[in-house]
């Protein structure tokens, strides 16, 4: 009989634990898939805004990084 590992308690993401590029992170990451479903759903009125606020994370983040 094999025992098992106990498994490491999981890290607990909150507002204190993340910094401005981690919060921007997600953001791009939620815009994305937003953008990919207007897209998918043929919503060219929406692309056009998700798309443009999707560059202005990206620079805003680049800005972050610099």
């Amino acid at each position: 009989m094999t025992t098992r590992r106990p498994r490491p308690c999981p890290e607990i993401v909150t507002l204190e634990t993340q910094d401005e590029l981690d919060r921007l992170a997600m953001v791009i990451m939620q815009l994305d898939m937003a953008l990919a479903l207007a897209r998918e759903k043929r919503l060219v009125g929406v692309e056009v805004h998700l798309e443009a606020a999707l560059e202005e994370a990206r620079q805003v983040r680049q800005s972050l990084l610099n």
